[in-house]
């Protein structure tokens, strides 16, 4: 036998379904009974299994008949032998009390305990409905622990996966899948016999969780994948969906929950305040974190400062004058926890895992990234969001990023550098006589980090900008011979905006006459397949509808120059002209004459595409992850027919009211990713305004729920459809809002108040959709909550993927309104004629 044995994998894996499945219990989504025939079948299939192949393996010993691959069927004879253990040992463990018979002696039998009426509830006048605000703070705590985690969760996900607008679709999918599965499934919380003790639970559950679930994505990335490359979406769909199982399912869960507990409570429907609770908590959470925390703290310390909050709530609030010992020592132990995962380096020696044979020398999480410096032998290695953007060392990377452009004019004299490394850049800038240097930079911590750690960058005369590029060119009066632009390829909507036409021509306005403008794509100089080609296309095109010339320049990367005057292939007489003295690009290791043939075969390949790259239609970064994808023959294929097949299933599954609350959820995320895409592309990307538009959305979602917006308990449908209306026309809207700001010049702080207006009016409809539905949807109220909570959760997860990953890229801003629009008037109309029809699909 060669090699080892699975036995931690499957012990770990059998060990998280034996949990799952009782909590399952604990929770009464299942019985007892049913959770013992599940494990009873576990057990007897890896007891039939270990056995036959234990016999068939005996056999072949002691008749020595030949067997292929023997190995392998004794590997999976060990294997099984092992589940088989483990199962063991999980029934040993229900049944060790009747082994420990034998060794008691007999005695009186004990007398029954006193029946628990510690979670039995007094009448309270119906009248009473206002629930008190320790009531509600559980709730508040849920809508904060959510919020905030879900923020470092994308961040890690993201950072990890090297992720886009898509991933982010991915996760934000499982997120609000599993949070709806587990808000359905919380309507068997009515059967729960002692509530205080769920609350209590719960809330030191989801203070636990977010630090196991970052913690296990750090460690198992490079075990499950392989280092350094780039997982299928299937593959990070599954992985995703894994990890936020647990905290996703309690989270929704807990929400269709504490919506029966208050009802029951105060005799009345609290839903809808419940819901405007939770939204406040989740308000709370997203703005401190986006303005405080994430400039001062690590994602392992911000998350031990929740699980902290949380213990406090629970061990000062919840458990005051409890007499459980349990409960209390759990909860100080939680404490305890926190603070040492605080004032630990958590998060360095998470990163290890990451980065394995290199040294982390720096680490710090920025509001534009988690970024990291490693070194490796004399190399300093600089990484933004687990992407390499630029490392020392590098001659040949440094070189042509800047001798390809800066030869083709005689004197460049004014130059500007967007991004790169400003270590390796700037020496070779120098070179030339040059006047002036501007470096655009929007992270700050990427100037930090070079100034520390590397040296050559603190070159005196040039003028470092910390300021997003394309609001820098929007009031830029300079002019420029050269603009040399080092950002990372459009793998994202985000990144888009610096391959897209509109900024080509913002480009342009600032150039010099004969001025160029150099950019780059990743480039497989043996072979091009369909995937690079589309993108090379799409960015040839783009750039020749802006500049008269274009061409392109094949080294460690594609480089494609444009000018409005003349440019030449010739780059090795160049440098010998300009008497420039490299080691790389020179006259020594460049060859002109096959520089200008791979030119020529690669520019006569694109020139028949004629798509265009614009801001409100990314193809670009749909086209990169396509390209990417093609490295290891992935293909988004299996994971678009499983969305499809999932979406179809969900809408023969939707009812009169909660059609309207799936469509509600789908709208609201949806237009969310319309809303920060459009922020960022007219006015650049502003970290803090990302979190002001977040804090107005929410706010407007908190507020429209409340129950005094709609007051009185008459239940009228025809309410909730107009309101489904009203959404659908402020969808068809947006486009003519931004087509509005960007084509008249109002006062900055008109176009600011109309754009948050939009936003809270927006999420002010969603608010109140979901409180009329609270109040229509029929049947009990943990049913009634779990239904609508549960459609919403859906449709935000439909929304996530179809618009970031799909719609967005392939249709557009508008074709992207319309799309929400008409999921708003479908489900509509169909509310309208089932609810005139019957009232039992209500």
């Amino acid at each position: 036998m060669q090699g080892t044995y699975s036995i931690i994998p499957i012990g770990a894996g059998l060990l998280f379904a034996y949990t799952l499945s009782y909590f399952a219990y604990r929770l009464k989504i299942i019985s007892k009974s049913t959770q013992r025939k599940l494990w009873n079948t576990v057990l007897l299939i890896s007891f039939l299994i270990t056995a036959s192949l234990g016999i068939f393996l005996a056999l072949q010993v002691n008749y020595k008949f030949t067997l292929a691959d023997v190995d392998k069927w004794m590997s999976y004879h060990v294997n099984f032998g092992i589940s088989m253990a483990f199962v063991s040992v999980i029934h040993l463990s229900w049944h060790y009390g009747y082994y420990l018979l034998f060794f008691r002696k007999k005695g009186k039998k004990p007398d029954k305990p006193k029946q628990d009426t510690s979670h039995t509830y007094k009448k309270i006048d119906p009248l009473q409905t206002k629930p008190i605000f320790k009531d509600m703070l559980p709730v508040m705590a849920l809508g904060i622990t959510t919020m905030v985690t879900q923020i470092i969760v994308l961040r890690e996900f993201m950072s990890v996966f090297q992720g886009n607008e898509l991933i982010l679709g991915l996760i934000m999918a499982s997120w609000m899948l599993l949070t709806g599965t587990g808000a359905w499934l919380g309507k068997a919380s009515l059967k729960l016999h002692n509530p205080i003790a769920f609350i209590s639970t719960s809330i030191l559950i989801l203070g636990v969780l977010p630090l196991i679930l970052i913690f296990l994505l750090h460690f198992l990335k490079n075990l499950v994948f392989i280092p350094g490359s780039l997982p299928g979406l299937t593959c990070i769909f599954i992985s995703t969906f894994l990890l936020l199982l647990p905290f996703c399912f309690l989270s929704g869960y807990s929400f269709s929950f504490y919506s029966f507990y208050i009802s029951k409570k105060y005799q009345s429907n609290q839903i809808s305040r419940v819901y405007t609770w939770e939204s406040l908590g989740s308000l709370a959470g997203g703005f401190v974190f986006s303005t405080f925390l994430v400039y001062i703290f690590k994602s392992m310390q911000i998350l031990s400062i929740v699980l902290l909050l949380n213990a406090l709530l629970v061990f000062f609030f919840l458990n005051y004058g409890n007499k459980n010992i349990f409960s209390n020592s759990f909860s100080f132990l939680l404490i305890l926890l926190a603070i040492a995962i605080f004032l630990l380096p958590s998060d360095k020696y998470l990163k290890h895992f990451l980065y394995k044979n290199q040294d982390i020398v720096w680490l710090k999480d920025t509001p534009y990234g988690n970024l990291v410096v490693t070194k490796l032998g004399d190399q300093l290695n600089f990484y933004e969001n687990n992407t390499l953007i630029f490392n020392t060392l590098n001659v040949i990377s440094n070189e042509e990023n800047v001798h390809y452009a800066m030869v083709q004019r005689e004197h460049p004299m004014d130059i500007l550098v967007l991004s790169g490394a400003l270590s390796g850049l700037v020496p070779e800038i120098l070179k030339y006589k040059v006047n002036a240097v501007d470096y655009v930079e929007i992270n700050p911590w990427i100037i930090k980090a070079e100034k520390t750690f590397a040296p050559g960058s603190n070159e005196k005369g040039i003028n470092i900008i910390i300021q997003d590029a394309r609001r820098y060119l929007s009031k830029c009066k300079n002019k420029y011979d050269v603009v040399l632009i080092n950002l990372p390829p459009p793998s994202s909507a985000q990144l888009n905006r610096y391959y897209s036409l509109e900024f080509f021509n913002e480009l342009k306005s600032v150039l010099n006459p004969g001025g160029l403008i150099s950019v780059s794509l990743p480039s497989s100089p043996n072979y091009s397949g369909k995937e690079e080609k589309d993108l090379h296309g799409l960015l040839y095109h783009t750039l020749k509808t802006v500049f008269t010339n274009v061409m392109i320049i094949q080294g460690e990367k594609d480089y494609f120059l444009a000018s409005g005057e003349k440019l030449s292939l010739h780059i090795a007489a160049l440098v010998k002209k300009r008497g420039i003295q490299n080691e790389y690009v020179s006259e020594y290791y460049l060859d002109d004459d096959l520089l200008k043939a791979r030119s020529d075969i690669i520019t006569d390949k694109l020139k028949q595409y004629d798509q265009l790259n614009t801001d409100f239609n990314p193809i670009a970064y749909f086209k990169l992850m396509g390209y990417r994808l093609s490295f290891n023959n992935r293909s988004a294929r299996p994971l678009a027919i499983i969305i499809l097949l999932a979406f179809i299933g969900v809408v023969f599954s939707l009812r009169t009211i909660t059609a309207g609350m799936f469509a509600a959820g789908y709208s609201g995320i949806a237009l969310e990713v319309l809303l920060l895409l459009s922020f960022q592309i007219l006015y650049g990307y502003v970290y803090l305004m990302t979190a002001v538009i977040i804090t107005i959305f929410m706010a407007g979602i908190a507020l429209g729920a409340h129950p005094r917006v709609l007051p009185g308990r008459k239940k009228n449908l025809k309410e909730f459809i107009h309101l489904e209306f009203i959404l659908g026309f402020l969808a068809l809207a947006f486009p003519l809002l931004i087509w509005s700001l960007k084509t008249f010049r109002w006062p900055w702080f008109i176009e600011q108040l109309l754009f948050f207006s939009y936003s809270f009016v927006f999420a002010f409809i969603i608010g109140m959709i979901f409180s009329s539905g609270s109040r229509l949807q029929p049947g009990n109220t943990s049913v009634s909550a779990a239904k609508i909570y549960s459609a919403d959760m859906l449709g935000g997860a439909f929304g996530a993927i179809l618009i970031s990953g799909f719609a967005l890229p392939l249709l557009g801003l508008w074709g992207s309104s319309f799309v929400i629009a008409s999921v708003c008037m479908l489900a509509a109309a169909y509310t309208s004629i089932t609810g005139k029809n019957t009232r039992q699909n209500i």
